[in-house]
């Protein structure tokens, strides 16, 4: 294939991705779909056990390996219909891929066409990633990282991208050292008595202890938290079973705590706990806080991040640096374990990520797979 074939086949599976999204662990068609594409084609392919994940492998001519991380799932997501998305828009009600992981694996397949072109010439040893259930806890990378598939073809160094609808095209987002934070999820129940609206004093009211805990958890970072650091507590879901003259047996909260710290992150967790259990007391009621471990902070080889500015700069395209960000992702177990670059790709100034209106720019797929060849192919020499 040349250039042009490749990124109109890349278009072509990005397209297909996006008719058919399939939600966090679900994803077996595209993982086929994908799977085919690439065994045809001759590459090594390893499933994961247990999930939809699998590698892609191919040798090249360089003595090393770079692994390119692509994820597989989309999002709960109704896809709001436009002109430029008509023919290809979500064949699936209520499902949506809203993030941009049709792009990200649709450039994965662009990049081993790439080195399939070349004949693996110039090209390092090629670790394809396609990752299940990003989106959800405790998504897919652990897994990968625990298989033998992956030990045996242990990467030199890991990349990742990620559409940015806040970037133009042609233009890349790039933070070396700390960049992403934590998530952990918090789930509050507090247990109270029932009474009728009227004689609120036979019961105990949980909907005004969960109002006391929801006020006193925000000291947990405007008045335990230096301001020199990133720490974010949010709810963003309140449910009980009660109605306008009946006050509830059980109040349930639902929220997320992002720190870009890890003594932070546990500092925050004490004092959660400890707040929840003694404003309950406080009230006659119990509280029940169970805290569901999420993604460690991302954090971003700083000599990778250097040189990819400087590889990326030199083929004409435009390189922002970007400031830490309260968001996740769980590549960052593979930064944990691998010299990591995880990148942003402008998409052009669309609807924002995990919304129904999210429309990247088809061009920014011809940016990224120059950029992604640039950097497999030179980065680790860099």
């Amino acid at each position: 294939m040349i250039m042009g074939e490749i990124e109109e086949f890349v278009r072509t599976v990005r397209r297909t991705l996006h008719r058919h999204p399939e939600l966090s662990g679900q994803e077996t068609r595209s993982s086929a779909y994908l799977q085919g594409i690439l065994a045809e084609r001759g590459w090594a392919i390893a499933s994961i056990p247990h999930t939809t994940s699998f590698l892609a492998y191919k040798e090249g001519e360089l003595p090393y390996t770079v692994g390119f991380r692509a994820e597989l799932d989309a999002l709960p997501i109704q896809e709001l219909v436009g002109e430029c998305t008509r023919e290809y828009v979500s064949e699936c009600t209520g499902v949506m891929h809203a993030c941009g992981h049709d792009m990200h694996a649709a450039l994965a397949v662009g990049l081993a066409l790439e080195r399939d072109a070349a004949a693996g010439k110039g090209f390092p040893n090629l670790l394809l990633v396609f990752e299940s259930s990003e989106e959800v806890l405790p998504g897919g990378a652990q897994a990968i990282l625990a298989s033998e598939a992956f030990a045996a073809y242990r990467p030199d160094l890991m990349l990742a991208v990620h559409c940015d609808p806040d970037l133009e095209v042609g233009t890349f987002g790039i933070r070396g050292g700390q960049y992403m934070a934590s998530g952990d999820e918090l789930w509050i129940t507090v247990h109270g008595k029932a009474a009728h609206g009227g004689l609120p004093h036979t019961g105990v009211d949980t909907l005004l202890v969960a109002a006391h805990i929801l006020v006193a958890l925000q000291s947990v970072v405007s008045r335990n938290v230096p301001s020199s650091e990133s720490v974010v507590l949010s709810f963003g879901h309140v449910a009980c079973q009660g109605r306008m003259n009946l006050i509830p047996a059980e109040v349930r909260l639902e929220g997320t705590l992002r720190t870009q710290s890890e003594t932070w992150r546990r500092a925050a967790k004490e004092r959660i706990a400890a707040i929840v259990e003694h404003t309950a007391a406080a009230f006659g009621a119990e509280a029940h806080l169970e805290i569901r471990e999420g993604y460690p902070p991302l954090c971003n080889d700083r000599a990778l991040a250097e040189g990819a500015k400087q590889l990326l700069e030199e083929m004409g395209g435009t390189v922002q640096e970007l400031g830490l960000r309260m968001t996740t992702d769980d590549f960052a177990y593979f930064a944990q374990r691998f010299p990591s670059l995880f990148l942003r790709l402008g998409v052009g100034l669309t609807g924002n990520l995990h919304s129904g209106a999210f429309v990247p720019d088809e061009a920014a797929l011809s940016h990224g797979l120059r950029a992604l060849r640039r950097l497999v192919c030179c980065l680790w020499r860099e």
